[in-house]
């Protein structure tokens, strides 16, 4: 009689002992292979290499029970004929998971998007809490936590705002018909031109952008660090308010003019 009949037909306490000791052999096992895994040098965001010690303690601990479930009496081949019965019906909720898993790890790998990246997609603004195998969490700028699956991500387009140096800001800026233009855009310029962080190159542009219902629209573009650009940006549209107030060119609010006719009796 080898090893495995011996143990199968020994008395339940002895067995139900034995699986323990095998189900805790497995989760120290994946714990050491994870430190391992965590502890090499790979060239792999934290993300990428914090998902595959999960699937390492998965597969252990998965291995374990396929040896714990034999000592415990319970036959594998009973259980695939079980699980052949509901095959079909698995399959198809097994698909979707898989879409999910292979998704999670093609981003990953791709490096479309990381722990910490500003990223928008459609009309979601945000900064990604964590790359699951699963779904991807990204607080919103207004504080929720949004939780999308992997497969709907990758089949979005991904706005991705930390990858790049520099973003450029685009302001609108209306003055009244009754302002001297050249005066407006000198000002501004000016203003561009003092701030450290409003990149000399490429340069600032200001364009008369066009001739609205009660204001001359002056259009400014330049860009900033990416980092910075909201902060610059509330800056910017402070300051030119106040600095075209200061030379008397006026930002009106819109305006109606209205034309009356007496009607002769």
């Amino acid at each position: 009689m080898d090893f495995i009949s011996l143990i199968t037909n020994s008395p339940l306490l002895p067995r139900i002992l034995i699986s323990v000791i095998i189900i805790a052999v497995s989760y120290y096992l994946s714990i050491v292979l994870s430190n391992y895994v965590m502890k090499l040098r790979l060239k792999a965001p934290p993300e990428v290499i914090f998902n595959i010690t999960r699937v390492i303690k998965m597969s252990l601990l998965a291995l374990g029970f396929l040896i714990v479930l034999p000592i415990l009496g319970i036959e594998l081949s009973g259980l695939l004929v079980a699980v052949g019965f509901t095959g079909i019906v698995v399959g198809l909720a097994a698909q979707q998971v898989l879409s999910q898993f292979f998704s999670g790890i093609s981003l990953l790998l791709e490096g479309r998007a990381r722990v910490g990246d500003s990223i928008r997609i459609g009309d979601d603004w945000g900064v990604i809490e964590s790359i699951g195998l699963m779904s991807t969490q990204i607080r919103l700028w207004s504080g929720e936590i949004l939780t999308i699956p992997n497969n709907d991500l990758m089949s979005s387009k991904i706005y991705n705002f930390s990858r790049s140096v520099a973003r450029r800001v685009d302001i609108s800026i209306p003055i009244s018909y009754t302002s001297n233009i050249s005066k407006a855009l000198e000002v501004i310029r000016s203003l561009l031109d003092s701030k450290e962080l409003v990149l000399a190159e490429p340069q600032p542009v200001l364009i008369v952008d066009s001739l609205g219902d009660s204001a001359i629209i002056i259009k400014a573009l330049f860009w900033v660090p990416s980092q910075e650009f909201w902060t610059i940006r509330r800056e910017i549209i402070k300051e030119v308010k106040e600095s075209l107030e200061a030379v008397g060119i006026e930002i009106p609010y819109p305006q109606r003019v209205v034309w009356l006719k007496e009607l002769s009796k």
